[in-house]
């Protein structure tokens, strides 16, 4: 299991790799791999795409280690590059940062094993329901929601990741959640919860 980088670690061991030392690079691969690949196998659900794709993008870091710059936070940008490198490999073209991509392109939302072993029936019919209610959303609103809810990004990290301005981010969620909440039947404690985070 890897242990969780501090904003402080990542940002000394990103440093370190851009110094030229290989062994920083692979201790944020390793510390921000599972984020990497379940945010990987949301756009694409291919376990051996993922993991190419994100062996792709490290090598790829390693191979530009001396001209990259500083960045704000380690993991919203490695996320950023892992979405470009799968979008270009799914579209078979260069894809920039820059990209605006439109509400057609998969995206799916699961809720983590823990959650599955909720024992009580009425609990796990909600989940489901929950969960159906957000792979009904537009790609881009289940996008936001998972990296809101499940990755626990802020605004700004959510903006850089999304290619989308800030006060575009407080729409598209303000537009999803009022989806789910119109959606939802009376009398849910799921919901209230998931809006409140």
């Amino acid at each position: 299991m890897s242990k969780r980088l501090t904003p402080q670690d990542a940002h000394e061991l990103w440093q370190e790799y851009r110094s030229g030392d290989i062994y920083a690079l692979a201790k944020i691969m390793q510390a921000y791999y599972p984020d990497l690949y379940h945010w990987g196998m949301r756009l694409r659900p291919d376990k051996e795409f993922v993991k190419d794709c994100i062996q792709e993008t490290f090598l790829n870091l390693w191979k530009i280690h001396a001209t990259i710059n500083e960045v704000e936070n380690v993991r919203s940008y490695l996320l950023v590059m892992l979405k470009t490198r799968i979008l270009r490999e799914l579209s078979g073209k260069y894809v920039t940062h820059q990209t605006t991509l439109s509400d057609e392109y998969a995206f799916s939302v699961e809720f983590s094993a823990d959650l599955r072993l909720i024992e009580e029936e009425h609990e796990v019919y909600q989940l489901r329901k929950l969960e159906q209610m957000i792979n009904g959303l537009p790609a881009r609103q289940k996008e936001l929601i998972y990296l809101r809810f499940y990755q626990s990004l802020s605004f700004e990290q959510i903006s850089e990741v999304m290619q989308l301005g800030r006060q575009s981010v407080y729409n598209l969620l303000q537009k999803s959640l009022n989806s789910l909440r119109k959606n939802w039947a009376l009398g849910s404690l799921l919901l209230p919860v998931l809006l409140s985070l």
